[in-house]
């Protein structure tokens, strides 16, 4: 098994550069409101510098976008990947699985029994990513939620035979803790930063661990 990673909120040409050259099989980028976001100008610039993205998929982010929003931003930028991190319904998620012809990911916010809610998406979507929510905030805060839940996020994700990611709080100090679990993916973004800025060291520490762990397994 090979734990997929995700290292999202790149805003900045140092950050793309850094995880251009990581193990990471996405680069995140976020065009929601938030302290990481991103314009459709400065990812085309900085992809345009950094041309060996060795095979790495863009992930676009978007919380609640209208999918007119998402259709302009798309032929701006090459994005592989659409990823709702909001409260987008089903049938919205359905209507822009009708529209674009891009794999969408949908983000689940953890609460009690939100496992249930990853059926309603499964038709329209490729993968889940299932997140802590902070009031006020969608995402990349730092905080992580109560684990003791994944295994049920990932046997509904074996269910619907899609695959399911871990998202929020993530850094180096409780990586190996999370990996007991198994996730077929990690979506990393604070975790991995000093002073707002993607860290070559903290990126190096989270991957060693992802390898060793993967070793163990595939034993």
């Amino acid at each position: 098994m090979q734990t997929k990673l995700k290292y999202c909120g790149n805003h900045s040409l140092q950050d793309v550069g850094i995880v251009s050259s990581s193990k990471a099989d996405y680069i995140g980028f976020v065009f929601a409101e938030s302290k990481r976001k991103v314009s459709t100008e400065s990812v085309s610039n900085w992809l345009k510098h950094v041309k060996h993205k060795r095979g790495k998929k863009i992930v676009a982010l978007f919380v609640n976008a209208t999918i007119m929003e998402i259709e302009e931003i798309i032929l701006s930028v090459p994005i592989d990947i659409i990823q709702c991190h909001g409260s987008e319904t089903p049938d919205h998620v359905r209507q822009l699985h009708r529209r674009v012809e891009k794999p969408i990911w949908k983000v689940i916010h953890h609460k009690e029994n939100a496992w249930n809610e990853m059926k309603d998406y499964a038709p329209f979507v490729e993968a889940f990513i299932i997140d802590s929510k902070v009031k006020g905030q969608w995402g990349g805060t730092g905080v992580t939620f109560d684990w003791s839940h994944i295994p049920k996020y990932i046997e509904q994700g074996k269910i619907l035979a899609k695959p399911v990611f871990i998202a929020g709080g993530i850094n180096p100090s409780n990586i190996e803790q999370l990996l007991k679990y198994q996730p077929e993916g990690i979506d990393i973004s604070s975790g991995i930063e000093v002073n707002g800025l993607k860290d070559k060291a903290m990126i190096n520490q989270i991957e060693e661990r992802i390898k060793q762990n993967d070793r163990k397994i595939s034993r």
